[in-house]
């Protein structure tokens, strides 16, 4: 949220563009096209009004060619505040990009006016000290931290950037000057500044995101054995020391397109599936989790300088023992399809269910609130007779 507010009032303009896919946090402006690249508001976004993406714009994941579309189109709508990525990609990586993406997008905005956001929360300090952009050479005007820059500690986020952009900053009394409010109860908390500082100079001293990202490279390299070895239509790659276990492709669908219609018809058309794919996402998660692994939405592992190459051979053992499970269940996509739909009540006789309790729910929730109304105006009129007499 700061970042973005900073970009408005540096460039004076509104539009921002995301990257299909990518998350940014839940303020109600950014949990837009979440996941799956074209979604737009369509899959996440409920309890938010259709009005708070108004100024905002998706593209293609990779695409440098529809973001240059979209910044000429923004010229004629009052111009792009900024452009918000993830560096290595959509949901850290899980949808990667090219190389020189990051690079193009850079160039994009200096030629359209726009600030380049980096969204560091998980690269930051983990790719390499210099983060994403020291890896990919490239020069955000505004960069966005995570956890680390806390140490863990609460407060943990932050940002930085050029300094005519980060003076755009302000809390507390307004100073005359149009400035971006950004402020919160654990702001500038020196325990928190102090605990990111150590970290930080923890990591350098250790040589912590080598360490990290050689673990990342042996875990994955085992788990692209075990996939082979069992002959599992599963794929595992990393980016250093993040870690992707695709498995159902629950994120691999791509309605990116610049007409709702071509995004919004696939997306329902596809709904069902896409929700099968999660729920067996989630419950590959749960068997990770019943034999000893953590994940992250059963898909994504971060490695650290702690996982040494005794620890990520226990780990890849328990992998194995989820995967002989796997082998074993060799039900049809078509029968977890229909299977879904009873368990969910989307098929025939579920939907027809579904619609009569709805009905019937409604009609109560009508006679309630009449009786409720007929009991308030009984008070009223009670309250009344007593305020006269006295």
């Amino acid at each position: 949220m700061a970042a973005i507010r900073v970009a408005r009032c540096a460039t004076r303009k509104k539009r921002v563009i995301k990257v299909g896919g990518a998350y940014h946090g839940w303020s109600d402006q950014m949990v837009y096209g979440l996941k799956i690249p074209g979604t737009r508001q369509y899959l996440e976004s409920h309890g938010i009004p259709n009005q708070s993406f108004e100024l905002i714009d998706e593209v293609r994941p990779n695409d440098l060619e529809m973001l240059e579309d979209y910044l000429k189109a923004n010229r004629r709508k009052g111009g792009t505040a900024c452009v918000i990525v993830e560096p290595v990609g959509p949901e850290s990586g899980t949808r990667p990009v090219a190389w020189n993406y990051n690079k193009g997008v850079e160039l994009l905005c200096r030629k359209y006016g726009a600030l380049f956001i980096f969204d560091e929360v998980v690269t930051g300090f983990r790719v390499g000290l210099g983060g994403a952009q020291g890896l990919f050479g490239v020069n955000p005007d505004l960069t966005i931290f995570g956890k680390i820059v806390a140490g863990g500690y609460p407060a943990a986020g932050g940002v930085g950037g050029k300094k005519e952009y980060v003076s755009c900053m302000a809390a507390g009394v307004a100073s005359g000057m149009k400035r971006a409010y950004v402020g919160g109860t654990l702001a500038a908390n020196p325990l928190s500044a102090m605990a990111g500082y150590c970290a930080i100079k923890a990591i350098a001293e250790n040589d912590a995101c080598v360490k990290a990202g050689h673990a990342g490279d042996r875990l994955t390299d085992g788990l692209v054995q075990l996939i082979n070895k069992y002959n599992l239509p599963y794929v595992a790659y990393n980016q250093g020391s993040i870690v992707h276990l695709e498995c159902t492709a629950a994120m691999s669908y791509d309605f990116s397109s610049k007409h709702l219609l071509k995004s919004l018809i696939p997306v329902l058309t596809k709904q069902d599936m896409i929700y099968v794919r999660k729920e067996a996402m989630e419950m590959m998660g749960a068997a990770y989790m019943a034999n000893g692994i953590v994940t992250l939405a059963g898909s994504r592992l971060y490695t650290s300088m702690a996982d040494t190459d005794e620890v990520i051979d226990e780990a890849l053992g328990k992998f194995e023992d989820v995967f002989k499970l796997v082998v074993e269940r060799t039900a049809p996509m078509e029968q977890q399809v229909a299977d879904f739909k009873k368990a969910h009540g989307k098929d025939k006789e579920g939907k027809a269910a579904k619609k009569a309790k709805a009905k019937q729910e409604i009609a109560q929730r009508q006679a309630d609130a009449k009786q409720a109304a007929k009991q308030a105006a009984k008070d009223l009129k009670a309250l009344k007779a007593k305020s006269f007499k006295c």
